[in-house]
């Protein structure tokens, strides 16, 4: 992935001057975040564009992602239940196992993925095209920043959407469980809400919350990153979006893997 450098006008960051590492898409990142942390403790945003970001990644990608985590939940159901009948005969705890599975990794996962794929690529692209169609230096010259204009509404819009957007596809793979579980399976309604929180805690339900805030949070950071990087030419942009949903998804992942891991030692 060879891409345009990214210089200090195009993060607006002190910390690009004659560094060494100005080159490395980690620093790139870091400098990105950096900027966008300062523009949203400053306040440098506009609460419009936070709200029409809201509506962009939430009520857009609502669809897709309450589809997509419902028919989990339905999978979840039906295969923990074939394979523990296969090793115990019994599959009454089915809901509990499938519930914190949903809600200690699945839901924020999938919906933060699907989310990138949607919104994050987007992203990038619309900062790519702006990039080679020199729009961000015509802001620039009117003493506009890009951060601020563009990437500090995205992370607060994300991480609120996020947040939301699990919370629903989680209820949603809920009621998908609960239907397999009456119709495909032997429970009953009684027996399917008896069971599903057996083992749940607030704490698994604090950790969902938690990764679907900087998941939602990382998708706009990485995104804007690599449509800063973009190199010129619809090739580039092409390019530059195509990194950005792979990057996101691999750090979901990675992060999706740190912070259970750290959660399993607190608790």
């Amino acid at each position: 992935m060879s891409q345009d450098v990214v210089s200090e006008e195009h993060l607006n960051s002190p910390i690009e001057v004659d560094n060494p590492h100005r080159n490395n898409l980690f620093f790139n990142v870091f400098s990105v975040a950096l900027n966008t942390a300062k523009s949203i403790l400053q306040r440098r945003f506009s609460w419009s564009d936070v709200i029409k970001q809201i509506y962009d990644y939430g009520v857009m990608s609502l669809g897709i992602v309450v589809l997509c985590v419902t028919f989990t939940g339905i999978i979840i159901i039906l295969e923990y239940s074939h394979h523990i009948k296969l090793v115990i005969g019994d599959d009454s705890l089915i809901p509990t196992f499938a519930m914190i599975m949903l809600t200690r990794e699945l839901a924020p996962a999938v919906a933060a993925m699907l989310i990138v794929s949607k919104m994050g690529a987007s992203s990038t692209a619309e900062l790519g095209a702006m990039k080679t169609s020199e729009q961000l230096d015509a802001y620039r010259l009117l003493g506009l920043r890009p951060v601020d204009l563009f990437v500090s509404p995205q992370v607060i819009a994300s991480a609120v959407a996020t947040l939301l957007l699990t919370t629903i596809a989680l209820f949603s793979a809920t009621i998908g469980g609960w239907i397999a579980a009456v119709t495909v399976l032997t429970f009953t309604t009684d027996t399917f809400f008896q069971y599903i929180f057996a083992f749940t805690t607030p704490l698994d339900f604090m950790l969902c919350a938690l990764k679907a805030v900087i998941f939602g949070a990382s998708i706009p950071i990485i995104s804007a990153t690599y449509g800063f990087r973009c190199k010129f030419g619809s090739e580039g942009v092409g390019m530059a979006t195509t990194d950005a949903v792979v990057a996101n998804t691999i750090w979901i992942i990675i992060s999706d893997f740190i912070l259970t891991y750290v959660f399993s030692l607190l608790a």
